[in-house]
């Protein structure tokens, strides 16, 4: 059974289950809060797919968590639609639960990708070590359709400020407008204390005076007291490692990451002294200092409490982000 939402990862997996003749059940969890026409999108290619399509249909407006949109609000969210899911499956006779998480998503400010674990939800990206620009490569050279739109809108708005139907609806038909009239392929819009940022993939196709002042218009007319523009652009297929996190050193290079959230060490720990893991040696945690001295790849590393990952040794940025691949899944953080 796979949580499908029509995104990259999940239209992936769905047309390589079906290529290789397995017994798939695509199952959509609705929360009443994804982009116009998600639920339409989603129906139509598993449709086209020919997959089973299971739909449940849960409106998290009337979750409280999710309302308030406190900083647990990912994790309730993903918990409610693990459990439906992982439960449906259970009901339909299917015994494995699968979902597009990739590694590239093992280093975003993602906290709902612990209930993966707590579900025992199986990742086969994750398993094969795929990152989004490798899979995203597949799907285009391969014509296979996936949506850009698939992000609750929930997550929006500003953590701590309330989410409301009107203030939902209300980012739905800016992001739409917005991308009507640009053409870019991801808009998203931010609101904060009634203030919209304006995020796109493709900066240039909002640059011009003429789409510029009718968005700011019907932005205004949308109630908004301040329409601004982020100037770094939407990056879905961005890189694991980056040219400025590699230190060099006389003969190697030393990998100096860090991660958008906390790790929390001692979970971290014992995940990684209860797998067996060829790669991964001589683990030992210091707790009051707050990080994990261990060997990854017979390299030197240190795994920080703050997010900061370190690993020396490397003959070149391939073997960095192979080292790096094999640590990612056993990190734990925290929310």
């Amino acid at each position: 059974a796979l949580a499908f939402s029509g995104g990259a990862d999940s239209t992936l997996l769905a047309y390589l289950a079906k290529e290789a003749g397995a017994d798939v059940l695509a199952i959509t969890y609705d929360n009443q809060i994804f982009p116009t026409g998600f639920l339409e999108f989603a129906k139509r290619r598993t449709s086209e797919l020919g997959i089973r399509h299971e739909i449940i249909e849960n409106n998290f407006l009337d979750v409280g968590d999710v309302v308030e949109n406190t900083p647990q609000r990912c994790l309730v969210c993903r918990r409610l639609m693990y459990g439906a899911i992982k439960q449906r499956a259970f009901d339909e006779g299917y015994e494995i639960i699968i979902d597009g998480n990739n590694v590239t998503d093992l280093t975003h400010d993602r906290p709902g990708i612990l209930m993966k674990y707590e579900f025992e939800i199986e990742s086969p990206f994750i398993e094969a070590e795929l990152e989004t620009p490798e899979i995203h490569k597949f799907l285009d050279e391969n014509n296979i359709e996936y949506s850009n739109s698939t992000t609750c809108l929930a997550t929006r708005v500003k953590t701590n400020e309330i989410v409301t139907i009107d203030k939902v609806n209300r980012i739905d038909h800016c992001e739409g407008y917005v991308k009507e009239i640009t053409g870019s392929d991801v808009v998203k819009l931010r609101e904060e204390k009634n203030v919209a940022t304006i995020e796109l993939s493709d900066l240039d196709t909002i640059l011009d005076k003429e789409k510029i002042d009718p968005i700011v218009q019907e932005l205004k007319l949308s109630q908004y007291d301040k329409i601004l523009l982020n100037l770094k652009a939407i990056e879905s297929d961005d890189e694991l490692i980056l040219d400025d996190e590699l230190e060099k050193g006389a003969n190697n290079l030393t990998l100096r990451k860090r991660l958008p959230f906390g790790i929390n060490i001692l979970e971290t720990d014992r995940i990684l002294k209860n797998k067996e893991n060829d790669h991964i040696s001589n683990i030992e945690t210091i707790e009051d200092i707050g990080y994990i001295k261990l060997h990854i790849d017979e390299k030197e590393s240190r795994i920080f409490r703050d997010g900061k990952i370190s690993i020396k040794n490397n003959k070149n940025k391939k073997d960095a982000k192979e080292s790096l691949v094999n640590i990612l899944p056993y990190i734990r953080r925290t929310v």
